[in-house]
């Protein structure tokens, strides 16, 4: 699967793992707008907001499981789908 994430037990077992191969497109103008207006909000705005984009991507994740997640495959995960945007824009200005 191109985008997973793992939930953790108390002793860092995974529980669980949410995986998929496509960012639906809701999902992607999601993020896109996410990166412009979370410039100059609050680190905790920030993080609540990565979440529920996470919650889009991932069916079923809730907010509970998320809690148990390690914040390096969050991370990570945002960042892969926002790097599809870079790409667009990299497009646009060579065409």
């Amino acid at each position: 699967m191109k985008y997973t994430l793992n939930i953790y037990g108390i002793d860092d077992e995974i529980i669980k793992t949410y995986s998929t191969n496509i960012v639906p497109w809701g999902v992607f103008v999601q993020a896109a707008s996410l990166q412009e207006r979370l410039i100059n909000e609050s680190p905790l705005n920030q993080i609540k907001a990565i979440g529920e984009l996470l919650q889009m991507l991932f069916a079923g994740l809730t907010e509970e499981e998320l809690q148990h997640a390690d914040v390096n495959d969050v991370m990570n995960t945002f960042k892969q789908i926002t790097s599809g945007g870079a790409k667009i824009g990299e497009n646009i200005k060579n065409a």
